[in-house]
């Protein structure tokens, strides 16, 4: 079975962050809707090649915020909440400011980062 996550190592956000903004992408766009079971915590860890804690606490985070619900005997499924663009892209946005936190960048270089990648993604469309 293909992952439905796809990791990028070189990124300053952490695993579990990242499965969480794309979990919350996968919501936003349709590809998972309410009732869709998730992947296993053991199966995501080893496809993926990482530990089961990191997925275990992305889970538990989305699980929190009720994005998905713990079904006993099922395991994970998105919940009824409704999740637009918008907040999936704020949520991506507040992933970005927090690794550029991290990285010590100032507003208007990360500002420069957008845009530049603003234009390579029209070039390439």
């Amino acid at each position: 079975m293909m992952s439905i996550f796809a990791l990028n190592a070189a990124s300053g956000t952490p695993i579990y962050r990242q499965l969480i903004d794309q979990t919350t992408q996968l919501i936003a766009s349709g590809r998972l809707a309410p009732g869709d079971l998730l992947p296993s915590v053991r199966a995501v860890a080893a496809q993926l090649g990482v530990n089961p804690m990191t997925v275990s606490k992305a889970y538990s985070l989305l699980e929190r915020d009720g994005v998905v619900v713990r079904r006993r005997g099922m395991g994970m499924v998105v919940s009824d909440l409704k999740i637009d663009v918008a907040e999936a892209i704020r949520l991506q946005a507040d992933a970005l400011v927090e690794a550029a936190v991290r990285l010590r960048m100032s507003p208007e270089s990360v500002a420069d980062a957008v845009r530049l990648a603003w234009r390579r993604q029209e070039e390439e469309s």
